[in-house]
């Protein structure tokens, strides 16, 4: 069985002008900063369609007890992200570091004009391969990924404000 995740954020800029700061690695380094997220770029490629960027992110979020014998004290996943310069979009990819099963997050993100602004919408599954308290750790990992949605586009707000 899979948790589906679906977000909605409205940006006062142009799908383009959000676009390439969410593409932006520098901005991503200072974004994930502001989350006090842990990150580590592992690779980072670019192609027809735009940049592949493959980051390990650690979240600063205590895990609770009942998830933390497979987690260790905090979230850390593997993420890939297919940048996908003509549609204002990524595929993403996130492969949490869960000992004894597979847990997967993937989706996609697409930036569309909103009358003045714009929407960033992204929609994708969880699904983790554990019996009894999977359905669990994919409530979980959807509210780390929320809440990081959450924090994220609040930066984004008060950075686009600031550097307009």
């Amino acid at each position: 069985m899979a948790t589906k995740i679906s977000i909605e954020d409205r940006f006062d800029c142009s799908p383009q002008k959000l676009y390439d700061l969410l593409s932006n690695d520098k901005f991503d380094d200072e974004l994930m900063q502001a989350l006090k997220m842990q990150k580590s770029k592992q690779s980072e490629e670019k192609n027809a369609d735009g940049t592949l960027f493959k980051i390990r992110l650690t979240s600063p979020d205590e895990i609770p007890a009942i998830a933390k014998k497979f987690t260790g004290d905090h979230l850390s996943y593997v993420e890939t992200r297919q940048w996908q310069d003509s549609k204002l979009a990524n595929t993403w990819l996130i492969q949490p570091e869960v000992k004894g099963t597979t847990v997967e997050a993937k989706g996609t993100t697409h930036i569309v004009a909103d009358g003045a602004g714009c929407i960033r919408k992204t929609e994708g599954t969880i699904s983790v391969n554990l019996p009894l308290i999977g359905r669990k750790i994919e409530e979980m990992v959807l509210k780390t990924i929320t809440d990081n949605f959450s924090k994220n586009a609040e930066f984004c707000r008060k950075y686009i404000k600031e550097h307009d």
